[in-house]
């Protein structure tokens, strides 16, 4: 199966909008990333991940109604159409990206992301390995109890847009994402006389210890419940989890029930790499 079998078009965002736009983009449409578009062509990338890191590590006065996208967007990343699936895997993977677009700047096809890859793994691959091969036994975590400027803090140094929360027994009951922390901001960055949302005090007081970072804890901003599946069972059976509640990853449960790591797209695109 070739690369072109799988491309969609992607829902994009014009190059001259905010950072607000996009965040708000995000959320609407309950997606990881969004295509810039000039003058009706793709011309960058920019990602939740890309977003949450600007978003509460950058040192600006400015709100983000006024800081525009191209200052954080990435290169799109083009791959000729005859490759092969597992080809385009191994450049995922070897390269960190989450998705690629297919055919070049004159003549862009479409584009595919790691959820299109899991979806084809989960049709193909039945069988062919269990979690445990390819699980990551590392992953972040954080505590119920934690106040939230901890949690981000947590996120910005390892760079990840997601951490597990664990109760006090250790046991895995929710997740906060930077999905979760976009939605808090616009919530407390609303200002109905001006219209401005997401000013600087508000993304900064994630980090206070002070200000509501400090008074707010984890399981009041994390998202209920987590996913669990068994370190023996099928990855494919993993990927159709996954798919069907709409996840980026699960958490992986050792035989006497206790969380032994995570297994995530990034790690479903690694054993497509391999193959």
């Amino acid at each position: 199966m070739q690369t072109s079998e799988l491309v969609k078009k992607p829902i994009g965002i014009i190059k001259n909008s905010t950072i607000s736009d996009v965040i708000k983009k995000l959320l609407e449409n309950n997606i990881s990333r969004l295509v810039v578009l000039e003058s009706g062509k793709p011309v960058g990338i920019i990602s939740e991940k890309d977003v949450g890191l600007f978003l509460f590590d950058d040192a600006t006065k400015q709100g983000l109604d006024g800081i525009q996208l191209e200052k954080i967007m990435h290169e799109i990343e083009y791959i000729d159409e005859q490759k092969t699936i597992e080809e385009c895997a191994g450049i995922m993977s070897d390269k960190k990206f989450s998705s690629l677009m297919i055919g070049n700047k004159e003549h862009p096809l479409g584009i595919f992301t790691k959820t299109d890859l899991v979806k084809y793994y989960s049709e193909n691959y039945v069988g062919k390995n269990k979690i445990t091969d390819f699980m990551t036994r590392e992953y972040i975590f954080t505590h119920s109890a934690a106040p939230l400027f901890k949690v981000v803090r947590k996120m910005l140094e390892n760079k990840v847009s997601r951490v597990i929360v664990k109760n006090q027994n250790e046991q895995p009951v929710g997740v906060i994402s930077f999905r979760d922390l976009f939605r808090i901001s616009l919530e407390l960055g609303s200002d109905e006389d001006s219209g401005n949302v997401l000013v600087e005090q508000v993304r900064r007081g994630f980090l206070s210890e002070e200000g509501f970072g400090g008074v707010s804890l984890a399981n009041e901003v994390m998202s209920d419940g987590i996913i669990t599946i068994k370190f023996h069972e099928d990855l494919a059976d993993a990927c159709k989890l996954m798919l069907e509640n709409n996840v980026n990853g699960l958490a992986v449960l050792d035989g006497n029930g206790s969380l032994a790591g995570i297994v995530s797209k990034t790690d479903v695109i690694r054993a497509l790499a391999s193959s």
